[in-house]
């Protein structure tokens, strides 16, 4: 795709700090002219101690919808097991109804095994056990969210729903787009080519997501059908005035948040995305950008650690952002 059809959205700053605070990162992303906000599902950080302030994902998300008048606004991902699907249906209804119709629905199967564990979550194995139950919840999503009354037995969720409905339904025909979040090739890739509307993954070099690309368009029933979903990429960003002093801030963050010797897959995580994150000058951030766009990716979410800073570094890549 050409790099000026880019769509560039902000991950929200939601751990270490306030509602106030992601109100506000929320309000400028917009002032802005960025894309889409997104949140997180998360009941605890996975970025340093545990214990950092978390804004819960859906709570928040209503009041950013409430607050802004434009900008897209989504999760990155919903875990598929925190919610019973329809009740998930049911906020995101609401959501939608709230923001007018500017809901995006990013949703996956779960990872991150300490946080199930604390707060009382099956974390199944193998991973399959978790996808399975992902795409019958994106299943229910879409037939509570398109019919009238729904019936659904329950294949490897304990559900079964009985002419069950969701009034009002969600503003945008035919529902909120899906977006399934997760790099398995033989599960998430398959399902996102038979369910979603579109796909997410992380810490991937451009060349990394070529190749899974490729992998979901050989799930594709057809080239049509691999054309109509949205391939997006979540990024960090350390961006500066200089190369040098976007480095150091990358140092930094590194320095603060991931120990020498990762042990936790957080922290494995975490450094995938700090090692392969886009740092310099707003108009090197903007190249290596583009060149995840020629790969055929066509929206990137950006994590930008200091955006609550004062250095101003959302507004420094904004006046980069394709036009």
């Amino acid at each position: 795709m050409s790099p000026t059809d880019l769509e560039v959205g902000v991950i929200l700053p939601q751990y270490g700090t306030d509602i106030g605070t992601v109100r506000e990162t929320a309000l400028e992303a917009e002032s802005l002219g960025y894309d889409a906000v997104w949140l997180e599902d998360h009941f605890q950080s996975w970025i340093g101690d545990p214990r950092r302030a978390t804004q819960e994902c859906w709570t928040t998300l209503s009041a950013v919808a409430e607050a802004t008048d434009e900008i897209r606004l989504g999760t990155l991902v919903t875990s598929q097991s925190y919610r019973h699907p329809a009740v998930l249906a049911k906020m995101a209804a609401q959501v939608d109804r709230i923001s007018e119709g500017r809901l995006e629905l990013g949703i996956g199967a779960g990872w991150y095994a300490e946080e199930y564990d604390r707060f009382g979550y099956e974390f199944r194995e193998p991973p399959a056990e978790r996808l399975r139950r992902l795409a019958e919840t994106v299943e229910i999503l879409q037939g509570l969210w398109t019919n009238e009354t729904y019936s659904h037995a329950g294949e490897h969720l304990d559900i079964d729903l009985e002419d069950a409905f969701c009034e009002p339904q969600p503003v945008q025909d035919p529902h909120p787009p899906i977006w399934i979040g997760g790099g398995g090739e033989q599960f998430t890739l398959r399902y996102t080519a038979e369910l979603a509307d579109g796909w997410n993954y992380g810490t991937l070099e451009p060349e990394g997501f070529a190749e899974k690309l490729e992998i979901l368009r050989d799930h594709c029933e057809s080239e049509a059908r691999y054309d109509e979903i949205r391939k997006s990429a979540e990024l960090f960003v350390f961006v500066g005035e200089t190369t040098d002093a976007a480095e150091q801030k990358r140092e930094q963050f590194r320095d603060e948040f991931l120990p020498d010797e990762p042990t936790e897959p957080r922290e494995f995580f975490l450094a995938g995305y700090v090692e392969t994150a886009p740092t310099g000058t707003p108009k090197e951030v903007r190249e290596r950008l583009e060149e995840y766009a020629d790969v055929g990716i066509e929206t990137v979410m950006l994590s930008v650690p200091d955006a609550t800073g004062d250095d101003e570094s959302l507004a420094l890549l904004a006046d980069e952002l394709p036009e």
